[in-house]
């Protein structure tokens, strides 16, 4: 093997270790500021930094989301985490109850103390439904559905927000929290500018090598 078959190969090889090490796993920290957009059947009060309360008409029942923040949240991967905690209380006697509808927004939020991975943070807000049917003192039944984003910003290009009721978690009446779970899945699938230099400096030198033997130099 000459040396202009090596260079091309060793360049090649560098090309392929720094793409993968772009993709490679990175742990990341997150954290959620949830608010409310709307409620039917009931009023709302937002607490910037905390979370949002919602309260039926009749004001027997309250629904209370709760920020919340984790570690290890893998790139690249599929991520079951949760985005939220929801806890509803009732006062509200049977066999009375209430029933009201709550719009949310989340903006979730990945930081990132490189290496490996891309440097930052980024983020992406996603707007959701909570139904409440049937509540007092005695139960409830309650749905949540969310609507993945459109776009995200900071340098996850391809994070991807999937799973809307899949994982979710419905609360006991003045009992256990319940959660807005829900699936992650995060690549990024977009090379950095060093590795297509290499890339092409390695393709290059491949075509350098083959048409100098091709013509027997």
């Amino acid at each position: 093997m000459n040396v202009n078959k090596s260079i091309s190969l060793m360049l090649l090889a560098v090309a392929v270790l720094v793409g993968s090490g772009d993709n490679a796993a990175a742990s990341y920290t997150y954290s959620t500021s949830l608010s409310i957009i709307s409620v039917t059947g009931g009023t709302f009060t937002n607490t910037p930094g905390t979370g949002a309360t919602a309260t039926s008409t009749s004001g027997g029942t309250s629904l209370t989301l709760a920020n919340i923040s984790g570690p290890n949240f893998i790139v690249p991967s599929t991520n079951t985490i949760d985005i939220g905690d929801l806890t509803l209380t009732s006062s509200t006697v049977s066999p009375a109850s209430d029933t009201f509808t709550v719009t949310y927004s989340d903006t979730f939020t990945l930081t990132n103390n490189p290496p490996p991975g891309n440097p930052g943070s980024g983020s992406f807000t996603l707007t959701g439904t909570i139904t409440v049917t049937g509540a007092n003192a005695g139960g409830a039944l309650v749905t949540n559905s969310y609507v993945p984003p459109t776009s995200v910003s900071g340098p996850f290009l391809g994070l991807v927000f999937s799973g809307q009721t899949t994982n979710f978690g419905a609360p006991t009446v003045n009992g256990a929290p319940g959660s807005l779970g829900g699936i992650i899945s995060a690549t990024n699938p977009v090379p950095s500018p060093a590795s297509l230099v290499i890339l092409g400096l390695g393709l290059g030198g491949v075509g350098l090598f083959r048409l100098r033997k091709r013509h027997g130099s």
